[in-house]
């Protein structure tokens, strides 16, 4: 099966006027005949957060559902139907975390079954996903020849999980690890979250299922590592969506060497910035918990 590159994509990016703009509320790209990213509009909202949608033989998962509840301007559930096209399947909603940019569009899949849409909240997301002595615990999610695995990730937020799907070798982290800032609220639990992360990415390599692209939920940092201004409704030089698995161990060495004392850490794709936890991250996406 032929799969996308995700690194090669050039992504809607706002406009300087969006009275002006001609970008559609969103853009869904296929990584392959069952996997999509979709990324929201600035335009529609200034975070642009993204989406993905795994589609297996018996469930589809859709993973966050943007920042807009409104159908006429962002629509999610309609976008999502399309490319499920007249596959019968299930289908589970689930959130890298609970802040609103990434549940907001939950009001457009409300007439699903009940247990269809994860709550928020780190006992309600261990419930759901039957994770066992949460944060260490993990489960796997099967949508029907196409395994993915649950890892909590708490730091960014309590209730924050990335997903690792094994058949494509894609780790969506959320709001753990994305090319911009990494807000941490509590500096153990993020650095536990980094070290368990990237011990599972060695596990998983040496079973045969190393991870191939790591997808986040926002790209904040243009292409030459300068970091876009809180609010921006326009990116025009934006740095690549994926980052790799040796991002990931370059995240975990910069926080071993940081040790115990949050400290705001500067990476070629990424910058680390503590904050504490009543207080509203630096960069758009990070302080929304609404």
């Amino acid at each position: 099966m032929r799969r996308r590159d995700l690194g090669g994509v050039r992504w809607i990016r706002g406009a300087p006027d969006c009275d002006h703009s001609v970008d559609p509320p969103l853009q869904a790209v296929a990584v392959d005949d069952d996997t999509f990213v979709i990324r929201q509009s600035k335009c529609v909202h200034f975070e642009a957060p993204f989406l993905c949608l795994l589609v297996g033989s018996e469930r589809a998962l859709l993973h966050d559902t943007g920042a807009t509840e409104d159908a006429e301007l962002f629509p999610i559930r309609r976008t999502v139907d399309e490319l499920i096209g007249a596959r019968q399947l299930e289908l589970t909603v689930t959130h890298s975390h609970g802040h609103g940019d990434h549940r907001a569009g939950d009001a457009q899949f409300a007439d699903l079954g009940s247990g269809s849409i994860a709550p928020i909240g780190a006992e309600g997301v261990a419930g759901f996903f039957g994770i066992q002595g949460w944060p260490e615990g993990g489960s796997v999610l099967d949508l029907g020849d196409r395994a993915v695995d649950v890892i909590p990730t708490p730091g960014h937020l309590d209730d924050h999980v990335a997903l690792f799907d094994r058949t494509r070798g894609l780790l969506l982290s959320g709001d753990t690890l994305l090319p911009g800032t990494l807000t941490v609220r509590d500096w153990n639990a993020y650095h536990e979250s980094i070290r368990r992360l990237a011990r599972f990415a060695r596990e998983t390599a040496s079973r045969g299922h190393p991870v191939r692209q790591i997808v986040g939920g926002h790209i904040e940092m243009s292409a030459s590592g300068e970091l876009y201004e809180l609010g921006t409704t326009y990116q025009p030089d934006e740095a690549p969506l994926p980052l790799s698995v040796e991002d990931l161990f370059s995240l975990e060495a910069a926080l071993e060497d940081a040790g115990k004392t949050p400290r705001r850490i500067t990476g070629d794709r990424f910058v680390v910035e503590p904050v504490a936890a009543s207080e509203n991250g630096p960069s758009r996406n990070r302080g929304r918990a609404e």
